[in-house]
């Protein structure tokens, strides 16, 4: 596996994580969990940052050695 293909897959990892949390989020406050909504908040926006970070410094990368981009497919 090269660091692009694990750069591909990590960040779509994370931004389903992220979305699955988002999701979580809201349940959690509108039925007024706070601890929960802390955690799912928490989460989401950690697995968001996480991967946009992992897909940009592979990306900085790329773009400095003049090598292809990560894609999926």
């Amino acid at each position: 596996m090269t660091v692009n293909d694990f750069a591909g897959w990590a960040g779509y990892g994370l931004a389903l994580l992220g979305i699955a949390t988002l999701g979580l989020f809201v349940v959690a406050v509108a039925g007024g969990f706070a601890g929960w909504a802390l955690i799912a908040g928490l989460v989401s926006v950690a697995s968001f940052t996480l991967g946009a970070g992992i897909f940009g410094g592979v990306t900085h990368h790329d773009h400095k050695v003049h090598h292809s981009t990560p894609h999926m497919l």
